[in-house]
């Protein structure tokens, strides 16, 4: 059978203090037990003295002709005991509880335990059920000085006091069932205390299990209630965390499971317009509808181009990936900025110039060398990003600049063009992977929708940020800081 946590509380409490009622109880039995003989032994031993006394100063119960037998009954029954005089062979001289002439049939008490620890200690004691009256006895003799006088009296070498134990058996009855019926009224107690110590203890716990099933089941907006001040509470405080993160985790996913559709809508649409274009030229290349030589060669530049194309939209896609995934690793090392600047600005003289553009490298007055940490060959790929953009999105006649600002702990790098600037609305969403501003110059340049997209990966990677100022009719400049040495 399945027990709940408060009911096993309740047991475990339940037997614990049992077990020790139980264990107290019989300790206290047997302390009390002992306390009560060891008060009898004390009293019978003073009565043992009184009766020595008088029998060696005044022969007390016996007289010339022996035992005075009725006086000395009458003296035991008067103290509620049995009293036994022995002489020095064990030999019952007189015997209480059995009439005179039976004496001869009571047998010699010299072997008996009592009688052997007085004739060795002085004093013994010992309880037993009695063979001559046939009741359990608690026995005390005591040895008494020889007597030089001649009297009777002198035979007496042992004097015996015994009383029932039926009243101390009694007492300690009594005392046993107080303690049973204390221990059932503090189990009782018990009991109602564990239950509400229990009640507290677990009906935290069944809140919590309640509202972790209600998360089981996919409700995310549920909470964890503290109840209490102690551990509990600090688990439903740990709980919330948790949840919250939880919660968290499931918005990213969702929100990655959405840009995983859209992104895989927009490759999907980005990769199908290249491979149909070079299908189409190569189909009616195949089919000989075009005589004209120029008008093949014009198709087959034409194939080319979009091949091209499809080419860096594959390349910008394994980039991004690695980079995402965590595959593309950084090597960084300090490098000068301005003879690196001025090779990306050389390197892409030919684009600008075929597009009507002027690209040009900014040298402040106050020039000196600046020493940068980065990944060159990666920062690189950030360089012909943006400057291909303000390029290739500039108007004819426009102008393209590149330099850097030197500052306290780092260098600030940037682009800056005299295109056409991009609206506000756009700004926020302009590195989205495959977000264009205006679709149909991107395409019409050859633009992949990714360029942005890898510029600002990378440049995280470097614990920076890709800043962005524009103003349409009058340009835009791109920018980000790099450590200097």
């Amino acid at each position: 059978m399945k027990l709940s946590l408060r009911q096993r509380l309740i047991l475990t409490n339940l037997i614990l203090l049992f077990t020790v009622t139980l264990v107290v109880g019989m300790i206290m039995i047997d302390e009390l037990q002992r306390y009560y003989k060891s008060r009898l032994f004390e009293q019978l031993k003073t009565q043992l003295d009184a009766i020595e006394h008088l029998l060696t100063t005044s022969g007390f119960g016996f007289d010339a002709q022996g035992v005075k037998y009725e006086e000395l009954v009458g003296f035991a029954r008067a103290g509620q005991m049995r009293l036994t005089l022995m002489d020095s062979s064990g030999t019952v001289i007189f015997e209480s509880d059995v009439p005179q002439d039976s004496l001869r049939r009571i047998e010699n008490h010299l072997l008996r335990p009592e009688v052997q620890m007085a004739l060795h200690a002085g004093v013994g004691r010992h309880e037993r059920l009695s063979a001559t009256v046939h009741k359990r006895l608690f026995y005390v003799t005591k040895k008494i000085s020889p007597q030089r006088r001649a009297d009777p009296a002198s035979q007496v070498c042992f004097i015996r006091l015994a009383i029932p134990l039926i009243e101390v058996e009694r007492i300690l009855n009594e005392m046993r069932w107080k303690i049973f019926a204390g221990g059932v009224a503090v189990l009782g107690i018990a009991a109602l205390i564990s239950l509400w110590v229990s009640g507290r203890l677990t009906t935290p716990l069944q809140k919590l299990a309640q509202t972790a099933d209600l998360v089981k089941q996919g409700n995310l907006e549920a909470y964890f209630k503290r109840e209490s001040n102690d551990e509990l509470g600090d688990l439903a405080d740990l709980l919330n965390d948790m949840l919250t993160k939880l919660r968290n985790d499931w918005e990213k996913i969702q929100k990655l499971e959405t840009m995983r559709s859209q992104f895989l809508g927009n490759v999907s649409h980005e990769l199908r317009t290249p491979i149909f274009a070079v299908q189409g030229y190569l189909e009616t290349l195949m089919d000989n509808n075009v005589g004209n030589p120029q008008v093949q060669r014009n198709f087959i530049e034409k194939a080319y181009h979009q091949a091209g194309r499809l080419n860096n939209l594959l390349t910008d896609l394994i980039d991004i990936s690695r980079i995402e995934s965590g595959e593309m690793k950084l090597s960084f090392r300090y490098f000068d900025l301005h003879e690196w600047l001025h090779k990306q600005v050389t390197d892409l003289q030919s684009m600008a110039q075929e597009n009507q553009v002027t690209l040009t490298l900014f040298r402040s007055q106050f020039y000196r060398p600046v020493s940068v940490l980065g990944d060159r060959e990666r920062l690189n790929q950030v360089m012909t990003n943006l400057i291909v953009n303000a390029i290739k999105y500039n108007v004819p006649g426009g102008k393209v600049e590149v330099g850097y600002r030197d500052k306290q702990n780092n260098v600030e790098i940037f682009v800056a063009d005299t295109g056409r600037g991009i609206h506000a609305e756009h700004l926020p969403r302009i590195f989205e992977r495959f977000y264009r501003v205006d679709k149909e110059r991107s395409r019409a340049v050859g633009g992949t929708g990714l360029g942005l997209a890898i510029v600002k990966h990378i440049v995280e990677a470097h614990d920076s940020q890709v800043t962005v100022q524009s103003e349409v009719g009058k340009g835009s400049i791109f920018s980000f800081v790099l450590k200097k040495k």
